[in-house]
């Protein structure tokens, strides 16, 4: 595919994720403009955390609420939840994938241990429910949830526009809460991390939809930048 000369690359996710993100762009791509317009933020919800030995993370917004690990082991979906996991003082290892990904590494090593499934309000796949009815111990809580937001007016500018604009999709939620912005996509070319993500965007209609080689920033920051001069 060709690449465009200084495009505009539309980032919606929450603003602390969006600047780690352009960064990592700025890093490997060629000339850019950004807009970030988060689809969505994430709200902490005040929860009594159980006991537990081992966490089980499918999200960094899951580690930031979580309590310190103080040399705890945990279970991370990703390399990006896994770090966040060190760093919050968790003895951490990443299934590398998807949500089944964790569930089997998990399963592979059947710890004896009383499992807790830190997570959103919103999760695909029952991770506790398909642990338990292999015979662990996990419960789960919910400690953050996904408050949507609209498109900001530049947004709205940019996808009205003649010019090129770029959409890095982390995620099919994400995908569902763009699906209902009043706006379209045709001009678009959609960067998906993942073959799931790249399939819920067709909703979107846009002009292209490129799938990153791997489900990490660094992968995504790279195939983003392909496609900049």
């Amino acid at each position: 595919m060709a690449r465009f000369v200084n495009p505009i690359v539309l980032v919606t996710r929450p603003e602390a994720d969006a600047q780690r993100f352009v960064d990592a762009l700025r890093a490997v791509s060629g000339q850019f403009d950004v807009i970030t317009s988060p689809a969505f933020e994430n709200e902490a919800l005040s929860v009594d955390m159980p006991d537990f030995d081992t966490a089980i993370f499918t999200s960094q917004a899951g580690v930031a609420q979580a309590p310190r690990g103080n040399g705890r082991p945990a279970f991370c979906v990703g390399d990006a939840t896994a770090n966040a996991a060190t760093d919050a003082g968790y003895v951490s290892v990443s299934a590398g994938g998807s949500a089944d990904d964790l569930v089997a590494l998990i399963l592979r090593q059947r710890p004896d241990d009383a499992l807790l499934h830190i997570r959103g309000a919103i999760a695909r796949g029952d991770i506790t429910k398909s642990l338990n009815e292999a015979g662990l111990r996990c419960q789960d809580v919910v400690v953050y949830r996904k408050a949507t937001r609209g498109p900001s007016q530049t947004a709205r500018d940019a996808l009205e526009s003649s010019e090129m604009v770029i959409i890095p999709l982390f995620s099919a939620e994400t995908v569902s809460i763009l699906e209902n912005w009043p706006l379209h996509f045709g001009g678009c070319v959609v960067v998906a991390i993942s073959d799931a993500v790249a399939g819920a965007s067709r909703v979107l209609s846009p002009l292209n939809i490129l799938v990153s080689d791997a489900n990490d920033m660094r992968a995504m920051a790279q195939a983003t930048a392909r496609l900049i001069a």
